[in-house]
């Protein structure tokens, strides 16, 4: 195996690029760097050579040109440079790059900048016909076919530990990997119209430089993907999930001016919010303060003025505690879950202070009048009983339906995903007990 170590540094602002014109010059960075000067290096020397001897004759001057050029074209005819030539006619049609990802470590997931860190290794294998039967021979990536893997969403200081790796099997043929240790702060888009029992997708947006008719992305099913749960940092605000989803598209917005496509792959992880502080912090909180508006029915029809006074604080006090909720949440142009159950009890609050505003008027006429009205004081308190009962069944209903919602929608994703992990690691049981019957027979 031939190690090529490389340190990358990537932009060092932090702020999310307004376009994707701008993420193509900014944050995407190539994961490795071959040398395009291989095969002319001896032509180079020689030229130098020449360059720092001006004493010589004209004659051995003529001589040395001579010379010099017969070396240099030997140097261009000899079999490493035809074999440099060569091994760029060899992968003539699409070659399959195998994709394996491992999260090795991930944590401080920041929903309100978008961006998380993580450790990941990433694996891209392919086969090389050129270094069929060829065990012995070291892997050179200067002059060797490489896919030119680029990363799309680093932010920061990125760190690429890159090693190559070759496999022969029974035949001879063989199968070259690329192996990746990145560390780093990504960005990612968090989606939050499920706050706060949302489920976020934490990926690595691989790239090439390469066409989609030099490179094709394939998930390799030789070698699991998966998610290391042991060393995760957000423990106590997230579950993390084991399942790893790498999904393959071949178009790209960056390369709109480009005439070919490029192929891009993405490794997503997923992690789930624990929600429990805020059904206890925003949800309950909210229910107790919408709850606390029955407490102006009992209140006499005479003194309506004491009515409104509680309505309009219980209001006013819902509206503050929103906004304190919306501290925690990026300035997004949508509304979460949260917020349509605190906008929906903030609306049956004004409705409830309209309609004391109603029923006081009314009663106050009724009173006051001394002409016969279609009204009279027993069958006002009558509408103020139904309206009671009205706004106690409403209450209730949207109770269960926010629960209902809730379960069928934001909570089923979950219920996928703990599915995905069941029968990843049902899988995962079978594969290594088939490998271990294997080797025991064996």
């Amino acid at each position: 195996m031939q190690a090529n170590r490389i340190g990358l540094v990537l932009s060092t602002t932090t702020e999310r690029p307004p376009s994707t014109s701008s993420v193509r010059f900014t944050t995407r960075q190539r994961l490795q760097q071959s040398d395009p000067q291989q095969i002319h290096r001896d032509t180079n020397q020689n030229n130098s050579s020449m360059l720092n001897s001006p004493k010589k004759s004209r004659r051995n001057s003529s001589v040395d040109d001579i010379s010099d050029t017969s070396k240099a074209m030997q140097n261009l005819v000899s079999p490493n440079s035809f074999q440099n030539l060569i091994l760029r006619k060899i992968h003539r049609d699409a070659v399959e790059v195998s994709i394996c990802c491992i999260f090795v470590r991930v944590g401080d997931i920041d929903t309100l900048n978008e961006r998380y860190y993580g450790e990941f290794l990433l694996e891209a294998s392919w086969e090389e016909p050129s270094f069929k039967g060829l065990q012995s021979r070291p892997f050179d990536p200067s002059i060797r076919w490489t896919p030119e893997l680029e990363l799309m969403n680093g932010i920061g200081e990125l760190q690429d530990d890159v090693t190559y790796s070759v496999h022969h099997n029974k035949q001879g043929f063989a199968t070259v990997t690329e192996h990746h240790r990145l560390k780093g702060t990504l960005w990612e888009r968090m989606e939050l119209h499920h706050f706060p029992v949302d489920v976020q997708e934490l990926s690595l947006s691989i790239t090439s430089s390469r066409t989609d008719k030099e490179v094709t992305f394939i998930r390799d099913l030789r070698k699991p993907s998966g998610v290391n749960r042991r060393v995760f940092t957000d423990e106590q605000e997230w579950y993390l999930f084991e399942y790893v989803d790498i999904e393959v598209t071949h178009q790209i917005d960056e390369y709109l001016d480009d005439v070919h496509n490029h192929p891009v792959v993405i490794c997503s992880c997923y992690a789930a919010r624990k929600y429990g502080y805020f059904i206890w912090n925003a949800y309950f909180l909210i229910f107790l303060i919408t709850s606390a508006s029955f407490t102006t029915f009992p209140i006499p029809l005479s003194n309506i003025h004491g009515r409104i006074q509680i309505a309009c604080t219980l209001l006013l006090t819902s509206i503050t505690f929103r906004w304190l909720c919306n501290k925690a949440l990026p300035t997004i142009s949508y509304l979460t879950a949260v917020d349509i159950y605190a906008i929906g009890s903030i609306f049956s609050l004004c409705l409830l202070n309209i309609y004391h505003g109603v029923i006081g008027y009314m009663n106050y006429y009724t009173l006051g009048s001394t002409y016969n009205t279609v009204l009279n004081a027993p069958q006002i308190v009558t509408i103020d009983r139904y309206a009671l009962v009205v706004f106690t069944l409403v209450f209730f209903i949207y109770q269960i339906g926010t629960l209902i919602w809730m379960y069928l929608v934001p909570l089923k994703k979950r219920r996928l995903m703990f599915a995905k992990d069941k029968e990843n690691r049902v899988r995962m049981r079978k594969k290594f007990s088939k490998q271990n019957l294997n080797f025991t027979n064996s």
